[in-house]
């Protein structure tokens, strides 16, 4: 802000009047010296509401509460504990998913969700998390990114929520995103704030449009049984789930099953501890055993170090 120096008026005499030559005897100086003060002031003002209150603005610190994120069902989401999952689990993993990378290039069909045919649905649900979980670990820039939560739900978006050591680690990590398939949805469900230790919040709220693989070796539609050999299904998930370190104290249970044209498509609910890395694994393991299993929910939080909990629910689709 720009600040007015003004002269000293010259003393008064002793008698009470001021010196001759001063401005106390000359009115039109006066009128003068008020309308030049006007102008000098006036200016500063405009200076300062247009230049130096934007930049100001820019820099005033952000409240710590964040808004809630997009709704995505009516449950109630938990708390949120303090520890947090490490970034090294998903560098750890992308590196090792990108390894496999040497298979031929693969044409996607780009029709959104809600308009897909019920087969194209299939292969897009259980292609889903692989997919979601490739993206993050990708996008996840090593070492210097927290997360507090991950959470997929219904085949349609993808949360994400923690503190990034950097703004350029977290504004990196926001850049991938947004070169994803898909949309990053804007403030507020999407944002980086400071952080008062010296972090920066971030939430993410994506919407993917991962497309509809139609030249890919795994095909789900084609790896369907009946409904005689869903047991068979699930028990290879749990096999692969323990080869996998993903804990699960409880086999999976249904929770509901529903007719969808000729086929019947059966959820299943489960909870297990594990890591980023090796829950990413398991997901890597089902693709490549071919075993049609559709995540339509999962929601990853931390307990200590590197083991987090994932609650999932599991759509196997089977022919009626």
């Amino acid at each position: 802000m720009i600040k007015i120096n003004l002269a000293k008026t010259p003393a008064l005499s002793k008698g009470g009047r001021a010196p001759e030559g001063g401005s106390s005897g000359n009115p039109a100086l006066r009128i003068i010296l008020v309308l030049l003060l006007l102008c000098v002031g006036g200016g500063g003002a405009y200076y300062y509401i247009t230049y130096l209150r934007p930049a100001e603005a820019e820099h005033e610190p952000i409240a710590t509460a964040l808004p809630p994120p997009v709704p995505r069902s009516d449950a109630t989401p938990a708390e949120r504990p303090s520890s947090r999952v490490r970034s090294n689990m998903a560098e750890n993993v992308v590196k090792e998913v990108d390894d496999r990378a040497d298979r031929p290039a693969e044409n996607r069909l780009n029709t959104p969700y809600a308009e897909m045919t019920t087969e194209d649905k299939i292969n897009y649900e259980v292609w889903f998390a692989r997919n979601v979980f490739d993206m993050v670990s990708r996008n996840t820039p090593e070492g210097g990114i927290r997360f507090r939560a991950l959470e997929i739900e219904n085949f349609q978006t993808v949360y994400a929520s923690g503190a990034g050591l950097s703004r350029l680690m977290t504004e990196e990590m926001f850049t991938g995103y947004r070169n994803s398939p898909g949309e990053l949805m804007p403030r507020p469900y999407s944002h980086i704030r400071d952080y008062t230790e010296g972090r920066y919040q971030f939430v993410i709220t994506f919407k993917p449009r991962f497309g509809v693989n139609v030249t890919g070796q795994f095909q789900p539609v084609d790896e369907m049984v009946f409904r005689e050999g869903l047991a068979q299904h699930v028990r290879r998930f749990g096999e692969l789930a323990r080869a996998s370190n993903y804990r699960m104290p409880a086999a999976l249970n249904q929770v509901s099953a529903e007719r969808v044209g000729e086929y019947r498509r059966v959820l299943f609910r489960g909870t297990g501890t594990t890591s980023y890395g090796d829950f990413h694994k398991f997901l890597v393991a089902l693709y490549d055993a071919r075993i049609p299993s559709a995540f339509k929910k999962i929601v990853i939080r931390p307990i200590r170090d590197d083991v987090v909990t994932a609650d999932i629910e599991v759509l196997f689709t089977v022919r009626d």
